[in-house]
């Protein structure tokens, strides 16, 4: 087996969206690593994370509230995600169709640099940290309600409120910072694509795979979210 086979082979399986995403980018251009984000997200917990996941499950105690009580607050979780969801959705394709007063508009290109400040891979690299920003900020805000609200509904909504907490402290925080990189790591495979305005198809590359990165993520970041709503609509549905 050859050297290369034997990277490849440690690698974890390309399984979710961003995965895929980020596999298909960096395998354009080599200069990009490929190993570091894409095995954060295949690894499992550590040690020390798990350990605290552990004390905060075994602090879950039975309840005996009413399941209606439950399901209401539950159902109220559920429109919250969805509603977030749409807007991040709505705002990332009106930023790439152009639309006005978008809150963070896709940069320009075929602008001389001189007149429109950094060059065209180094737009693109902020254009990417802004949008991150703002979903790390949108979906932090949800969780806190999310989180607030289950506090308020039942004991046993409240250790899962509890659980993500844990969760996010001792797990998604590391991804976050990963991926706070990415658009650095890019920045050479933007320059490539962005060498020539007057390539159409290189023009419609780049937006497409950064399109695509993005819509992966937010894909990614909502995935904890997703996974309280769920875990919250099946314990108000017990009988």
């Amino acid at each position: 087996m050859s050297h290369a086979s034997s990277i490849r082979s440690d690698r974890p399986p390309i399984s979710s969206r961003l995965q895929r995403a980020l596999s298909a980018v960096v395998a354009a251009d080599a200069t990009v690593p490929r190993g570091e984000l894409l095995a954060w997200l295949g690894q499992p917990l550590d040690l020390h994370s798990a350990s605290k996941l552990a004390e905060v499950l075994a602090a879950v105690a039975p309840s005996t509230h009413a399941h209606s009580e439950a399901a209401e607050g539950c159902e109220n979780c559920e429109e919250a995600l969805l509603t977030v969801h749409r807007a991040l959705l709505r705002d990332i394709a009106g930023s790439f169709a152009a639309a006005e007063g978008v809150r963070i508009p896709l940069p320009r290109l075929d602008a001389p640099s001189v007149l429109d400040g950094p060059d065209a891979a180094e737009r693109l690299r902020r254009f990417h940290a802004a949008w991150q920003r703002e979903m790390e900020l949108r979906i932090a805000a949800l969780r806190r309600d999310l989180r607030s609200h289950l506090q308020q509904r039942a004991p046993a909504l409240a250790a899962l409120a509890a659980l993500d907490e844990a969760l996010e402290q001792q797990v998604l925080r590391a991804g976050e910072a990963a991926l706070v990189g990415l658009p650095g790591l890019l920045v050479p495979r933007w320059e490539t694509l962005a060498a020539d305005t007057t390539d159409t198809a290189a023009s419609e590359q780049w937006v497409s795979e950064l399109k695509e990165l993005l819509l992966a993520e937010l894909e990614q970041r909502l995935q904890p979210v997703l996974g309280l709503v769920e875990a919250c609509l099946a314990y108000g549905d017990r009988d």
